[in-house]
């Protein structure tokens, strides 16, 4: 689980489709959870690893089952917000671009 962050943003980059998606967005988002910690800046289509900063455009939060299960794809954002099992601070849009970033960029963690 410690190398969760340096995988999850490798095989981001590993799907071109999503730099596609992204080419045009301009935003660092941070993932939070008990023990997980995922700060990154998308930069048109390029993803990349931050150090944590002070203000990040996007901020999720929740327990480790429900950050595990978004990055995974087991479950879509909507729902995880709607059943309270996450929180995320952002604009409406940025929450329809993340909709699909996190469907289409979906990882198996079980393999790390």
């Amino acid at each position: 689980m410690k190398d969760l962050p340096d995988v999850f943003i490798r095989e981001l980059k590993a799907k071109g489709h999503l730099g596609y998606l992204l080419r045009k967005s301009n935003f660092s988002l941070l993932i939070k959870a008990e023990n997980i910690s995922i700060s990154m800046r998308v930069s048109n289509g390029e993803i990349r690893k931050v150090k944590q900063t002070s203000h990040f455009d996007v901020e999720i939060f929740g327990s480790e089952k429900a950050v595990l299960s978004l990055i995974s794809g087991d479950v879509k954002l909507r729902e995880a917000l709607s059943r309270n099992e996450i929180t995320m601070e952002t604009t409406f849009r940025k929450k329809l671009l993340l909709e699909s970033f996190f469907c289409l960029g979906k990882i198996s963690y079980n393999n790390t």
